[in-house]
């Protein structure tokens, strides 16, 4: 992703996506901590309005909280760089108080750029602010790592280094971007089971189904896809790998 500034307005190259039967990178979630049990866990989702996206797109990205937290949203591009796209130099405060927050949030825009590939975030709610650097007015989107593996080991790091880990939730969105020149994937392909179509039925906001045994069952399953009905009686598609 590049970084520019055109007056006042900070263009973003980001590229976003949804999650695809089949990919060749993507956050090692399960490498990951379990949220203390002595806490209710946060939810907190990440989503954009369109699957696949063009180069030269702007986007937004969407963001839903069961309550107030620390955000940091993680973005990996296809070419393996891990950046922290909020908080950053032009949005350092990230304490969320509202249940939905929109992205770009301040003076810039988030803009898509080559190369094309499958572009990844990863969303953490914390009840406690985590030691994790903001960007400077040179660099606002700073690198967190150069690949995926170096940045859950980063994080697992600093978890592990706190006295108190705090109650914390995760969420993960992928899109697919088109219009430029591919990225070669040298990491070996997983394959994901295909999603369940759509819930036949509405549901009460904030509130996730998953499809189990042919019976569509209320929660979030330990692994695998389920279905989120946000505030404004959409669901989204999500997933949990473990």
């Amino acid at each position: 992703m590049k970084f520019r500034v055109l007056s006042t307005i900070m263009i973003v190259a980001l590229a976003l996506g949804i999650s695809v039967a089949g990919y060749t990178q993507g956050f090692p979630l399960g490498l990951l901590p379990s949220p203390p049990s002595n806490g209710e866990p946060i939810s907190v989702f990440v989503w954009t309005d369109t699957s696949v996206v063009n180069v030269g797109d702007e986007i937004v990205i969407h963001l839903q909280i069961s309550r107030p937290a620390f955000i940091y949203l993680f973005d990996l591009q296809p070419d393996g760089l891990v950046r922290l796209i909020f908080p950053n130099a032009f949005s350092p405060n990230n304490y969320v108080t509202s249940s939905s927050y929109d992205l770009p949030d301040g003076p810039y825009n988030l803009t898509v750029t080559p190369p094309a590939g499958i572009e990844e975030f990863l969303v953490f709610a914390c009840d406690a602010p985590l030691p994790i650097p903001v960007g400077s007015a040179q660099d606002p989107f700073p690198i967190y790592a150069t690949d995926a593996t170096e940045a859950i080991n980063q994080l697992v790091a600093l978890f592990g280094s706190l006295e108190q880990v705090p109650t914390w939730g995760m969420g993960w969105h992928a899109i697919q971007i088109v219009g430029g020149k591919e990225v070669e994937q040298a990491d070996e392909e997983v394959t994901l089971p295909a999603p369940p179509t759509q819930p036949p039925f509405s549901s009460r906001p904030t509130q996730a189904w998953y499809l189990e045994g042919g019976t569509w069952r209320m929660g979030i399953p330990a692994s695998g896809w389920y279905w989120y009905f946000d505030v404004n009686a959409r669901w989204h598609l999500c997933l949990v790998v473990n």
